[in-house]
């Protein structure tokens, strides 16, 4: 199974994010389909795994068990040697006695705890963070089928909400500026159902919540920042087109560089290195998930990605942001939510 083939409507069904009709539909579809009973299987197997780390209590008799196997460990064993001075003294003084026996037994149950939490535990997370980096991806892979679509349609252009001199995609305090954030650019995918679950605009290794379904066709931008997990090529420069260099990057996880518009270039967010270099936060500060204009979908553990090693967070030769800043080439990328 390839990793866009991936239905999310799954994850709800487990995760009991359905309707009842919902559910009743998807579980006769899922009948229907043996390639959804193939990732059903999948899915149900890799959230086991991650509910089993829950699922294993403390036995309730563990403190009677342990004070019976100190009972019956017996008296400590002592070791035959000649008597002097110096052992009849260091005897006459001992009180603590040690039970060669029960002592083993500590240690081995130690260390398998130790094996455990060490080998365990890290292999669930792994696999819970390998099950959301796959669910992102194939996220923006539906998203890039509805850029890919918009644009046959519009003459080539991807998507875009407008632009004018009074607009900034930051929040400006200037007079007569209007906001216009950078995602509502996206916005027309879902408007025009290019993209018809809002649930594919967010990333699910983030906290971010889908917009309701029913506010789609009553408004023009999303109502909430956190309706968007990905951040979308600057438009308010040199649009690219579909024709444009299909290695440019036009979406990826959330640029960590910005808040809202807002640029974050301080100790307060990145602390070590070069800011500019560091990765989304999405997935933990790993790396990142990223689309290109071709709509291939690539994971990618340094920003500097573009075309020709350009960094898809920062514009080229721009140190200060206003809002009003854009892509002076074909080329440079600057994704932004």
């Amino acid at each position: 199974m390839a990793e866009h083939d991936f239905d999310p409507r799954l994850l709800d069904l487990h995760l009991g994010h359905l309707s009842t009709d919902e559910q009743a539909a998807l579980q006769r579809e899922i009948a229907a389909r043996p390639e959804l009973q193939a990732q059903n299987r999948v899915l149900a197997d890799a959230l086991a795994a991650l509910r089993a780390l829950e699922s294993v209590p403390p036995a309730r008799d563990l403190a009677q068990r342990i004070a019976s196997r100190v009972r019956a460990a017996g008296p400590a064993p002592r070791v035959v040697r000649p008597r002097d001075a110096l052992t009849d003294f260091i005897e006459q003084r001992s009180e603590r006695v040690i039970r060669i026996g029960y002592l083993r037994d500590v240690i081995a149950a130690a260390a398998l705890i130790v094996l455990a939490v060490g080998v365990g535990v890290p292999g669930l997370m792994h696999m819970r963070e390998r099950s959301q980096r796959l669910g992102c991806s194939h996220n923006l892979a539906q998203l890039g089928q509805g850029v890919q679509q918009y644009a046959g349609m519009f003459n080539a252009s991807l998507p875009f909400a407008g632009w004018n001199g009074r607009s900034s995609w930051q929040p400006s305090r200037e007079p007569g500026v209007e906001l216009v954030p950078n995602r509502r650019h996206m916005y027309p995918l879902l408007r025009l159902a290019y993209v018809s679950d809002p649930r594919l605009f967010i990333c699910p290794g983030q906290r971010d919540v889908p917009m309701p379904r029913g506010l789609v066709a009553q408004r023009w931008d999303f109502p909430e920042a956190r309706n968007v997990s990905y951040a979308y090529q600057n438009m308010a420069g040199v649009r690219p087109s579909a024709q444009s260099d299909p290695r440019l990057p036009i979406l990826a996880d959330n640029n960590p560089l910005f808040d809202d518009g807002l640029p974050l270039f301080d100790a307060r967010r990145i602390r070590w290195g070069d800011p500019a270099q560091a990765n989304s936060n999405a997935h933990g500060g790993a790396g990142q998930n990223l689309l290109t204009l071709r709509g291939e979908v690539i994971w990618i553990t340094t920003p500097t990605q573009g075309v020709d090693g350009d960094n898809i967070w920062t514009l080229n030769h721009v140190t200060e942001y206003t809002g009003r800043e854009g892509p002076q080439t074909p080329t440079d990328a600057h994704l932004l939510k």
